[in-house]
């Protein structure tokens, strides 16, 4: 099949720096701390592939062409507590907004560690839509698990007030007592279908409204399985792909400073459907900044 566009849907400048784009985008194709079945070191080539297939039209018609994008390409991590520094570092030192792309959700931890330094005098709010806190201490003996990223966030110094979780349904023990009795704002499933996403989505725009900056990390398997099959550790009763795009334009007008997209498994859904869930949650979040651009200059 031939290529219909460029790369990112047209919005790929060449041989252009960070600070002459919206975006930047860097892949991190590692998955060797996820606990359960691998692939996800496959997902970025996979994403970037498809996005020659795309216009750079929303769904809504929003047009992106008043944005642009710089690809760094991938940054190979062979020891996470070698090579998670060096990617901090890159975050941290960012003009514009990274779209990260996962790898296993352990990746995320640099991104907060750069994020947090980026924004070391501010308030760093962040969106977490996944089907798992990620809150342990240490699991399978490591503390760079994927199951631990979220923890490294907080103690990296973003606040638990300023945490935001969506689409919560499965639990570690060792994470209980944190979800019971922290300040973090938790929004699981039952609730979710009990009381509808824009409620949900009304209460997350007013929490991290309060803040400076607003990260956004996003497990595909937040995803009921039947949308998004392939990941790591598919948790049946999940959000509906229409339920992540409504949460994530409800977001219009916050100061958003970043997203990842991480645990896209492309061996495990050959389909490919998983693949092009989180391409489109990517371009929507690209017409949530363009329109959010647009209101505040107006």
């Amino acid at each position: 099949m031939s290529d219909t566009h460029k790369l990112w849907a047209d919005l790929h400048m060449p041989d252009s720096k960070p600070k002459d784009t919206t975006f930047t985008v860097l892949g991190i194709p590692f998955d060797r701390a996820a606990s359960a079945r691998q692939g996800a070191a496959e997902a970025p080539a996979r994403i970037r592939r498809w996005t020659h297939h795309l216009t750079p039209i929303t769904e809504d018609r929003t047009l992106l062409t008043d944005l642009s994008v710089c690809d760094l390409g991938d940054f190979q991590v062979n020891d996470p507590f070698k090579d998670y520094d060096p990617i901090a570092d890159v975050i941290a030192g960012l003009p514009n907004i990274p779209i990260v792309l996962g790898g296993d959700h352990s990746i995320t931890i640099p991104i907060f560690k750069g994020q947090r330094q980026r924004y070391a005098k501010q308030r760093l709010g962040v969106l977490w839509v996944d089907a798992h806190p990620d809150l342990c201490d240490e699991f399978d003996g490591s503390r760079y698990s994927h199951a631990a990223v979220l923890r490294r966030g907080l103690e990296f110094g973003i606040h638990q007030k300023d945490v935001c979780m969506v689409g919560l349904r499965s639990w570690e023990m060792q994470e209980l007592d944190l979800i019971e009795n922290g300040k973090l704002n938790v929004y699981p499933m039952p609730m979710i279908s009990d009381v509808g996403i824009d409620k949900i989505a009304n209460k997350v725009y007013r929490h991290l409204s309060k803040c400076d900056a607003v990260h956004i990390s996003l497990d595909i398997d937040c995803l009921d399985p039947a949308a998004a099959p392939g990941t790591g550790i598919p948790d049946a009763g999940g959000m509906t792909m229409r339920q992540v795009l409504h949460l994530l334009k409800a977001l219009e007008g916050l100061p958003l400073v970043g997203l990842d997209v991480v645990e896209v498994s492309p061996p495990l859904d050959p389909s490919e459907s998983t693949v092009f869930a989180a391409l489109k949650i990517i371009m929507e979040f690209m017409g949530v900044v363009a329109r959010g651009r647009k209101h505040h200059h107006k």
